[in-house]
């Protein structure tokens, strides 16, 4: 029992350390799709910008692909973990409303450096199925996490605006607004009032 322990000890900590070497990389990656054309990025260039050799990158990402299969999985929960994190304790269903707007105009819209980083990802994913399915993977749980926002939300609405409320449409309203929005403001920048486009944006939550 104390072997198999120790020996279970060992694997973990193994395993925490291998992580750790697997962020160092997908983080380096991620700097270098802010500032460049993912097309443009080599393995030999995220090896250099993560301090390891390109033999030893490729230890633990043994392909181009899987380094970016991984990497979406890493934004992308993080993502949606900050936000499910956010809306923890007992807040009303107006509350995680407004939080979950400020919080997607906050990622999205005024964070330029992830919307170049999706910009690149949506372009690897029309070349490349398997990081298309990701990519749809990470769309469509968002889009469920702002359906249950929407759904939360609309419990106090009358009944006849209920069953005119299709919960979906404005989910995919509302994610198009935070991200292309993002995606436009990266290229081209107007002076958008943040503050509307949060009101706007609570306005589609709330029904």
């Amino acid at each position: 029992m104390i072997i198999t322990q120790a020996i279970k000890q060992l694997y973990m900590k193994k395993q925490e350390k291998i992580q750790k070497k697997k962020t160092l990389i997908l983080e380096a990656l991620k700097r270098l799709l802010q500032n460049n054309v993912y097309s443009r990025i080599t393995v030999q260039d995220v090896a250099d910008e993560a301090g390891f050799s390109k033999g030893g990158l490729l230890h633990y990402f043994p392909t181009k692909e899987d380094m970016y299969i991984e990497f979406m999985e890493y934004l992308f929960n993080s993502i949606n973990d900050e936000h499910r994190n956010i809306l923890k304790g007992n807040l009303h269903s107006k509350a995680k409303a407004s939080i979950s707007a400020m919080y997607g105009v906050e990622r999205f819209f005024l964070d330029p450096s992830t919307a170049k980083v999706l910009i690149n990802l949506i372009l690897y994913a029309y070349e490349d199925e398997k990081i298309m399915v990701r990519l749809k993977e990470f769309i469509r749980r968002h889009l469920e996490l702002y359906k249950t926002i929407i759904n939360e939300a609309r419990e106090d609405l009358p009944q006849r605006r209920k069953t005119d409320f299709d919960a979906e449409f404005h989910a995919r309203i509302a994610q198009i607004l935070m991200i292309s929005a993002g995606l436009f403001e990266s290229i081209d920048p107007l002076p958008i009032d943040n503050l509307n486009l949060i009101r706007y944006i609570i306005s589609i939550f709330r029904g």
